[in-house]
């Protein structure tokens, strides 16, 4: 599809001529026939275009390349106006040049750990390849990981909602380094709101899209549906909107569902943003929920309540919490009552069963422990009540 012509140039310089601007196809990606300027290598005289994407209404800069047809990338501008913390960043790629000729590894590694934290050390080979790459590394017991070998001399740091988590205080350091010193480039990011109270389903996300909403005019996105949509069920439903291969999708599903609490109604709406076609600027990392919302004003425009990565590891650990009680009341509460005769008292039969540590549902590397996060039965009453 070619990509509609964009709307008149905001002129920085008004003897900058706009005449002659029209959109044409160069290998499915946008690319303009930029009328020549006058100054070298035939810039724009720092002439910016405004271009509003008709399916999804979100708005760009044109950044030409400086080639008589050179290919122009889009570049997302923020939407104002919003809580900069109402978005979470749940998901980060990126690359950056490295020669491990010119640089040490260790190096490298040493630096990382210096800017994440303790967490993200040591570095344990893989002893395997990624996306690509011909070696990786897992980084201490976060969950992300580091690839080299194979690709163009560069190196792929790629971060998992977990690994993210670990980072909401200190985003402005990682920027510094990642954009200022390595050069790096953002190829993915994911972007998330938790709406708690299920108030924006994925029943009225499926109610936005067949009203159109989802775009802004132009052509309506694709989309794609999981669970059971027939009978729901409790389980948990997920509904998709656009490819990951066209660099934009968004999904929302039944967060609360998905881990297990049935009727649960915790949704979850993420943002996946690749670099086809784009450039995904860095401040996405600061003011994430400028971004998020930019990339859908008309269905997201209700983002405006503060959120942060805390309150989501807690409503998680709260709900795996219940649900491994509910597992093992079924599973072993008649075993607790033949234990009891037998054992004679509940101390003797906690001797019996108590192990180390804690279960994997519950561990999350932002928290020493899980019962830090946890309400019991009765607080939670009193919290649900109020």
């Amino acid at each position: 599809m070619d990509t509609p012509l964009p709307s008149l140039p905001e002129q920085k310089d008004a003897s900058a001529p706009a005449a002659g601007l029209r959109a044409v196809r160069a290998t499915g990606v946008a690319a303009f026939a930029i009328p020549p300027s006058g100054n070298t290598g035939g810039k724009l005289n720092n002439q910016t275009y405004r271009y509003t994407d008709l399916e999804t209404g979100e708005v760009h800069l044109v950044c030409p390349t400086g080639l008589p047809y050179g290919v122009c990338k889009l570049v997302a501008i923020s939407t104002d106006g919003l809580h900069p913390y109402a978005a979470i960043t749940d998901y980060l790629n990126c690359t950056f040049k490295f020669d491990p000729a010119e640089e040490s590894l260790s190096d490298l590694f040493q630096e990382i750990f210096d800017l994440l934290g303790t967490k993200f050390s040591p570095a344990i080979d893989r002893l395997r390849g990624l996306h690509g790459y011909t070696r990786s590394f897992q980084l201490g017991d976060s969950s992300a990981q580091l690839a080299l070998g194979g690709q163009g001399g560069t190196v792929l740091l790629t971060m998992p909602g977990e690994a993210c988590s670990l980072l909401h205080s200190i985003w402005p350091q990682v920027v510094g380094y990642l954009r200022d010193k390595r050069a790096a480039h953002i190829t993915r990011w994911d972007g998330a709101v938790d709406d708690y109270s299920g108030l924006h389903s994925v029943d009225l996300a499926t109610q936005q899209y067949l009203a159109g909403e989802f775009n802004a005019g132009g052509n309506k996105p694709s989309c794609n549906n999981v669970g059971n949509w027939i009978e729901p069920d409790g389980k948990g439903r997920t509904f998709y909107v656009g490819k990951r291969k066209n660099g934009k999708m968004i999904r929302i599903y039944e967060k609360g569902q998905q881990l297990g609490a049935l009727w649960h109604p915790w949704v979850r709406w993420e943002v996946e943003l690749h670099n086809k076609d784009r450039v995904i600027p860095w401040e996405v990392l600061l003011d994430p929920a400028r971004y998020f919302v930019g990339s859908y004003p008309q269905v997201l425009n209700w983002v405006q309540d503060e959120m942060t990565p805390i309150r989501t590891i807690q409503k998680k650990t709260q709900i795996s919490y219940e649900n491994l009680i509910s597992y093992a009341s079924t599973a072993y509460g008649p075993l607790l009552n033949v234990m009891l005769e037998v054992e004679g008292n509940a101390d003797a039969v906690m001797q019996r069963l108590r192990r180390t540590g804690s279960p994997k549902r519950l561990q999350h590397p932002i928290i020493s422990k899980p019962s830090h996060f946890i309400f019991k039965a009765d607080d939670l009453s009193a919290q649900q009540d109020e």
